[in-house]
């Protein structure tokens, strides 16, 4: 159902029948004989004097009569009062046909306002309470004016907490501050500040909302897909038929897209969106005075209301939540977001996150036409990177800014900018349980077989173009799990596996995470699998590549139970087997111990990459490539002797060239033969092999040196 935009009529016609109402109140009293300042407390009171002076210069008096003819007309007021609430414009018509307000409800805010607004009215108000301290309106008074003796019992149920007055917080009771446990009758109405705003023709969102609210006049976010449109608008055409439910729950990953359904169901039906944080706003509010409080904004502001971020609250705020939407005037568009489904008891839009096309059509919109990065580029960001809209957004304003500071007399993107921007944007890896490695080795830089080099290359190029096999031709219908790049590198320490991995993050554009065995792995029953939950759903959404190294401690075979520390075991392997299967990234997996993992688990992996110890010929590649151009070295050095005679790996070869380096540096010389024969020696001894001067050949005399 259309809402109408907020009434620009002002609330004056019925703020002065309430004026004409005390005026006529004040003769009723003096007809009655009630004795109103005249006594010998005159000083706390207002006297009939002032009385009469606010009167006159309000207007024409009240003609002499005794009480009945004031009380007469007081009853004609309360008549004039009745048919202005049922006027079709106007602000406080429209609030009072919103909160299905009565006469009396309505005459109550009247009279509040008139407090509030108009200063000497104060005075006039004390002076009808027949006390100058009382200047804001009790409940007695308010019946007094409203409503005919013999009906006053029953309006005080106006004043309930269920009641719309109070439910919906357009009015608050106050106690008298002299009087403990003050009587109904004797409480002040206090007007709700927002309300008084929305009265007098102010438009700002209520102050309380403010940090947790956002009011959209247009519709935010990228366009939807097709489909999806035209469903949201089939179902917005039941509105006007009153076929439509009051309240649906929207899930999207996507928080942009999110907003942009809620919008566009707004939108459809003629009104403004107004989007609450509802776990912030619960949060520091309470579950009911946050729903309360949105679902009154929405009503003032003539807007559809998006309660975004209900998966944050907790089961039973959740459950308080809905009881509150449930209770919403009808044709009030509410919609409940989540990032996953939520049982609401309703109609249910589960929205899909941005596709590659989805992602691929918001980096060039936010790239703009003159961009100049090549579609190629374009198209490796939008599949490496599952980002949302906003993540989008912000990526390329990160990325300007990188181009601005590289250059700023003539910035100009690049496509690293890109990567380097889309990588930042990416949800981190818990700290505590992995640490990002930054690549920075390259394919020139690891020596392995041809045909392993060859394997590595596959797995990137599976990374690349999942999103062609995947999305574009159909094979993510056809697998329900297991559409991520799960690898095993299995070979003996110092053969390549890290290194291999560093290469393909760099390579892909990706972020490298390893992750830290001895943080995740826990003795007590449960927390392994929790610290395992937490870094596959984060891993989700990272856009990393995640470094399992020495994976057998986790994917170990899964043994005979024989107490409860291997059943627990066995539970721990078989979860770790299922997250595997449920995700969509990529994980590498290293382990030294081929034999030990669990065939279950073997049979889930997509590739399996053995890292075989180097042969001479490869050695003597490492050897050479592992001395850095930079470092003086004399010409004694016999690379080729060095690789024939010792077969060890290459990150043995490593750590011996830095060693001799260092002892390069302390002799004070380039490094040379000796050096190398020296820290060869002590790579042996750390790895506690037996080594013989037999070994060294013609340079075991550079061991004595």
């Amino acid at each position: 159902m259309t809402q109408s935009t907020p009434g620009s009529h002002p609330v004056s016609d019925g703020l002065a029948i309430v004026r004409r109402m005390l005026h006529a109140e004040v003769a009723r009293m003096r007809a009655a004989g009630i004795p109103v300042g005249e006594d010998e407390y005159r000083g706390l009171y207002i006297p009939d004097s002032e009385a009469d002076r606010i009167i006159a210069a309000e207007g024409p008096q009240l003609e002499p009569g005794g009480e009945d003819v004031s009380s007469v007309e007081l009853e004609r007021l309360r008549e004039e009062l009745s048919g202005w609430r049922e006027r079709p414009n106007g602000r406080g018509t429209r609030l009072a046909a919103l909160a299905g307000l009565s006469t009396f409800e309505a005459g109550v805010l009247l009279l509040c306002l008139l407090a509030e607004s108009d200063l000497t009215t104060e005075r006039l108000v004390a002076y009808v309470q027949d006390d100058v301290s009382k200047r804001r309106p009790r409940v007695e008074l308010a019946m007094r004016l409203f409503v005919p003796a013999g009906e006053r019992e029953a309006a005080r149920s106006s004043f309930d907490a269920s009641g719309p007055l109070r439910r919906l917080r357009l009015v608050a009771l106050h106690e008298d501050p002299g009087q403990p446990a003050t009587p109904l009758l004797a409480r002040f109405i206090a007007l709700d500040p927002r309300v008084a705003g929305f009265l007098l023709g102010r438009d700002e969102v209520d102050e309380t909302l403010q940090p947790f609210a956002r009011l959209h006049r247009e519709s935010p976010g990228a366009p939807l897909p097709r489909e999806l449109d035209e469903s949201l608008q089939a179902l917005a055409s039941l509105r006007p038929s009153g076929a439509a439910p009051r309240a649906v729950a929207v899930s999207c990953p996507d928080t942009s897209r999110l907003l942009s359904v809620a919008s566009r169901l707004a939108s459809l039906g003629g009104m403004p969106l107004l989007a609450v944080d509802t776990g912030a706003a619960v949060a520091a509010l309470g579950v009911e005075a946050a729903a309360t409080l949105a679902m009154r904004e929405a009503w003032l502001q003539g807007a559809g209301l998006l309660l975004a971020g209900v998966h944050e609250l907790a089961p039973l705020e959740r459950e308080a939540l809905f009881r509150e939407v449930s209770g919403a005037a009808a044709g009030t568009l509410v919609v409940l977001g989540s990032a996953s489904p939520v049982a609401w008891p309703g109609v249910v839009i589960e929205a899909p996150a941005p596709d590659f096309d989805d992602r691929r059509s918001l980096w060039t919109a936010q790239l703009g036409s003159e961009h100049g990065i090549p579609g190629a580029e374009i198209d490796a960001l939008a599949g490496k990177f599952r980002l949302s809209t906003r993540e989008i957004e912000e990526a390329v304003a990160l990325a300007r800014g990188r181009a601005l500071w590289r250059e700023p007399r003539s910035p100009r993107l690049e496509a690293d900018d890109l990567y380097a921007a889309a990588r930042a944007r990416s949800t981190p890896i818990l700290n505590t349980l992995a640490r990002k490695i930054t690549p920075h080795y390259a394919w020139a830089d690891i020596v392995l077989p041809v045909d392993t080099v060859q394997q590595l290359r596959e797995i990137c190029a599976h990374v690349e173009h999942r999103h062609l096999v995947y999305e574009t031709w159909g094979f993510e219908r056809k697998l329900a799990l297991g559409k991520g790049a799960i690898a095993l590198f299995a070979g003996q320490s110092g053969t390549g596996k890290t290194m291999a991995a560093d290469i393909m993050a760099g390579a892909l554009g990706l972020d490298l995470y390893k992750i830290d065995l001895s943080a995740v792995v826990s003795k007590y029953i449960g927390e392994t699998e929790k610290n395992l939950a937490s870094i596959f759903s984060e891993a989700e959404t990272s856009n990393a590549v995640l470094f399992f190294d020495e994976a057998d401690a986790l994917f170990g075979k899964r043994s005979e139970v024989k107490d409860a520390h291997d059943r627990y075991a066995n539970i721990e392997t078989a979860y770790l087997l299922q997250r595997m299967e449920e995700y969509s990234g990529t994980v590498i997996l290293a382990t030294n111990l081929k034999m030990n993992l669990d065939e279950a688990f073997m049979r889930r992996l997509h590739f399996v990459i053995d890292f075989p110890n180097p042969e001479e010929g490869e050695r003597l590649l490492i050897w050479k490539g592992t001395v850095p151009a930079e470092l003086p070295c004399a010409g004694d050095i016999d690379f080729a002797f060095l690789a024939r005679q010792f077969r060890i790996t290459g990150g043995n070869i490593r750590n011996i060239v830095l060693a001799a380096a260092f002892m390069a540096a302390s002799d004070a010389e380039p490094m040379g033969m000796a050096h190398l024969i020296r820290a060869t020696r002590r790579e042996y001894q750390k790895l506690g092999k037996m080594v013989t001067e037999a070994e060294f050949g013609q340079y075991v005399g550079l061991l004595r040196n």
